[in-house]
């Protein structure tokens, strides 16, 4: 009898990809937690345990390649709890097969910018902004004017770019879809789980159990797991990263929360019992 077997055995690693990116979800710690886990021997096959709305599309797009590199050297299953909506299905679209509930919320394949506007608020209050800038585009954006047609063109571009993106990594992620069929359903529209199943955006209809029994059956091992977090410092536990990056989260919190209860609104309107 193998020893080590007995006293340590394989387990499978669950990984919990939950909150919005970029605010709650840290994605250089969870990066971090992804290349351990590929390292580690221990564990042979992974679960994520998904429960995300997304966030910003570079934050999503770098949790996606790191769990990309971690289901090209192990099994990886990713089983979507409550929401799995865009960063967050692009998450999932690392792991082959996908799981998720009936009730789940899945989907929301595409990109959004917004920026508000306070140019008149200012001006009630009697407050002008001057700015100089080098660089023909380099306010573009600015809080404090209306974007002109050149700019429009340009952020129209841009949030395209990053579109066609998102739909090349679902069209790799699920291969029985087409690229064709991908952008189709890349509308921005949410599904139920079971939408999403008939869609083909989910493989099978289950829980988190379901999701490991699957990946210990893959990987060949008893139905053990191990619930694997980001590891932390004490000090980094205690301590914030200064004033610019709590503003920075600040300001990422709040535009995630927008893409939020824009999710929670439709889903209320969806799924409204009447009595």
């Amino acid at each position: 009898m193998d020893l080590e077997q007995y006293f340590f055995p394989q387990r499978v690693a669950v990984v919990e990809v939950a909150g919005q990116i970029g605010a709650r979800l840290n994605p250089r710690e969870l990066s971090r937690t992804f290349n351990s886990i590929a390292q580690n021997p221990r564990y042979p096959a992974v679960v994520l345990d998904i429960d995300s709305p997304g966030g910003g599309a570079a934050a999503s797009e770098a949790l996606y390649l790191a769990a990309k590199r971690l289901s090209d050297k192990k099994p990886v299953a990713a089983a979507i709890r409550g929401v799995g909506a865009s960063g967050g299905y692009m998450i999932a679209c690392a792991a082959n097969p996908i799981f998720a509930l009936p009730t789940s919320v899945v989907g929301s394949i595409g990109v959004i910018w917004t920026a508000p506007m306070i140019s008149e608020a200012l001006d009630r209050v009697g407050v002008k902004m001057r700015t100089r800038a080098a660089g023909e585009y380099k306010d573009m954006g600015s809080l404090f004017r209306e974007t002109t047609p050149e700019e429009d063109e340009k952020l129209d571009a841009l949030i395209q770019s990053v579109y066609e993106r998102f739909v090349d990594i679902v069209a790799e992620g699920r291969p029985e879809l087409s690229r064709e069929q991908v952008a189709h359903l890349a509308s921005g529209e949410i599904h139920t789980g079971a939408e999403a199943h008939e869609l083909g955006l989910v493989d099978q209809l289950g829980d988190l159990s379901d999701a490991v029994e699957w990946a210990a059956n893959a990987a060949g091992i008893e139905k053990r797991t191990t619930l694997v977090r980001p590891k932390r410092g004490l000090l980094q536990m205690l301590m914030t990263q200064g004033a610019d990056s709590m503003a920075n989260a600040l300001v990422d919190a709040f535009v995630d929360r927008l893409e939020v209860s824009r999710i929670e609104r439709a889903l209320e309107a969806r799924l409204r019992i009447s009595k």
